[in-house]
């Protein structure tokens, strides 16, 4: 990584970044999916493009524990925190044990991106339909405006609409044993997964109804790329969405994850789109 350094350090939203070693104009922000890690789903991002664009970007990847916590759970923590990051670079960010990274520490970023895979995009998604509601209630009037309502959102076949799973996956959930698999899954956030949770149905419903008003939240208007064969989440988008978009011969774990041959993930992330959207 000649234009970025890796940083370790403690933190209750995330342990790890990418940090560019010139003036960072942007952060990116990774959350990975359920029963997922920051490295195990991100960990190609490690090394990103040689370009303008990447080289000013610092990536910081968020980490939780799905299996204990709740969506509500994990997205309060996020908005709790991601403050601590942007719009001001963190010092955590830009320290390397004795090596300081870069001495740009009170410049602000530019733009904030955030980018989720499967339960992640849902995890930003009631993040930021969350963020808009207490920022119009008369209550926080007086508030400062939520950073989040900055973001731009992109997401990887997100669980906007639930668990539904194809193939073996599905067939075994036609069987008995899956009953006792529910019991064990019960605690954390899989019962936010199914279709008809609370959770993604409110989630849905006030992002649409804060979309379609009037001097709408931009941030909550998603650019999606879903995973074609998708056999793990329901591929259904929500009305507001700025854009979706399907590749060819990917999978549920592997659509997110560029590599040579495959490099749609990181322009996604760049612009929301891709050269060839029905192509690997």
């Amino acid at each position: 990584m000649d234009s970025h350094l890796d940083s370790l350090f403690s933190h209750p939203l995330a342990q790890y970044a990418v940090v560019s070693k010139k003036p960072a104009r942007r952060l990116v922000v990774f959350v990975h999916g359920w029963r997922g890690s920051a490295h195990e789903t991100w960990g190609e991002f490690d090394s990103p493009p040689v370009d303008d664009w990447w080289g000013e970007a610092d990536l910081l990847f968020v980490d939780y524990d799905s299996t204990h916590e709740t969506v509500m759970a994990t997205a309060d923590r996020f908005r709790a925190h991601i403050g601590d990051f942007y719009p001001i670079p963190s010092p955590l960010l830009l320290q390397r044990g004795d090596v300081v990274v870069r001495h740009d520490a009170g410049r602000p970023y530019e733009e904030l991106i955030l980018v989720g895979h499967s339960l992640g995009g849902l995890v930003l998604r009631r993040a930021l339909v969350d963020a808009v509601d207490e920022w119009r209630q008369d209550l926080y009037a007086d508030a400062r405006r939520p950073v989040l309502l900055d973001a731009i959102l992109r997401l990887f076949s997100p669980a906007s609409a639930g668990f539904q799973p194809r193939g073996r996956v599905g067939a075994a959930r036609a069987t008995p044993l899956w009953w006792f698999a529910e019991v064990f899954l019960s605690d954390g956030a899989y019962p936010d997964l199914k279709s008809n949770s609370l959770t993604i149905r409110l989630t849905r419903a006030r992002t649409e109804r804060y979309t379609t008003r009037k001097g709408r939240a931009v941030c909550l208007a998603a650019s999606i790329l879903w995973a074609n064969p998708e056999k793990v989440v329901a591929t259904e988008r929500y009305r507001t969405d700025a854009r979706s978009r399907t590749i060819d011969g990917t999978s549920h774990s592997t659509v997110c994850k560029p590599k040579p041959g495959y490099q749609a993930p990181y322009a996604f992330v760049r612009t929301g789109v891709v050269d060839e959207p029905s192509k690997r």
